[in-house]
């Protein structure tokens, strides 16, 4: 596993910790000999995606929002991203949901082009 697939891991444990104290300070400390900047936002990014995951387990919108996020945060980007994405896309359960999630193409577009 990868430095940066085990920083995930362990800031996602953070993130499910109950009632931890000052857990955005430990996820700090975590990070605090990384220089890696992109790496890190990627980590903080993943950290976030757990700890939204845990306060609202139940709402699919938000659930398929966050395996949004967790696809535009891999790096590198999967070959099939574009295709991830449309079939994440379609599990909405409305139209509104699909046109809101829908808007991450361009962030996926940016990502894939940079």
């Amino acid at each position: 596993m990868g430095k940066e697939q085990e920083l995930i891991k362990q800031a996602e444990r953070l993130a499910l910790l109950p009632d931890s104290e000052k857990p955005f300070d430990q996820l700090m400390d975590l990070l605090n000999n990384e220089t890696d900047l992109e790496m890190r936002s990627r980590v903080v990014a993943f950290y976030s995606i757990a700890l939204e995951e845990a306060l609202c387990p139940n709402d699919h919108f938000k659930m398929l929002n966050n395996k949004i996020r967790r696809l535009l945060n891999t790096y590198p980007l999967p070959d099939d991203a574009e295709a991830q994405l449309d079939r994440l896309i379609e599990q909405a359960d409305n139209e509104q949901d699909k046109f809101l999630l829908s808007q991450s193409h361009e962030a996926l577009f940016v990502l894939r082009h940079e």
